[in-house]
């Protein structure tokens, strides 16, 4: 079973490029940066939230990915996720599948991200409408050293999913809750 291990930090705008060059003078390798369409998906029976899972289906630059996603809590404060993803030639006729199922668009979201590689660890920055935030997936104890000698603190690690940290970004400013994140209309 895959098993995605991850470190998430929030970050502001003005460091991000200072993160960018910290990783590639260790010769991590960027993508650059490429602005995605996430939605998440569920059914008539809300089989998703019963389950904690999540379907969800990601356009980024000429790439779709099909994933599923299930939280696992162990009490570490690492996020922990059974993750089964594959790619898709077409996220139209993917979708088009998923209501075929019944399933339905949940909710969704648009960022920025940058993929930063390395040797087994995947850095992401994310820019999100609202925030932003540094990913660090890996093996437990590489993330951790990694995350340690960005200056990040441990004890700062967030394992919420970035639409429940975006619900309580709203909340806190008094706003009602939306169920999709784009860039034009977050804030309202």
């Amino acid at each position: 079973m895959p098993i995605e291990v991850e470190l998430k930090f929030r970050i502001d705008k003005e460091n991000i490029q200072e993160i960018i060059n910290k990783l590639t003078n260790k010769n991590y390798i960027t993508n650059g940066r490429l602005y995605e369409k996430n939605v998440m998906y569920d059914n008539p029976n809300q089989l998703m939230q019963i389950s904690d899972g999540r379907i969800r289906l990601r356009q980024s630059g000429d790439s779709t990915e099909f994933c599923y996603k299930k939280p696992i809590k162990d009490g570490s404060g690492i996020k922990k996720e059974i993750e089964y993803q594959v790619n898709t030639t077409d996220f139209d006729t993917t979708e088009k599948i998923l209501e075929m199922m019944e399933f339905r668009p949940a909710s969704s979201y648009e960022r920025y991200r940058t993929k930063i590689k390395g040797d087994n660890i995947l850095v992401t920055i994310d820019e999100y409408p609202f925030d932003n935030f540094v990913e660090i997936e890996g093996e437990e104890e590489e993330i951790k050293k990694l995350a340690q000698e960005l200056d990040f603190d441990l004890s700062k690690n967030l394992v919420e999913p970035c639409d429940s940290l975006f619900v309580k970004w709203r909340e806190e400013r008094g706003l009602p809750a939306i169920r999709q994140m784009t860039f034009d209309g977050f804030d309202k």
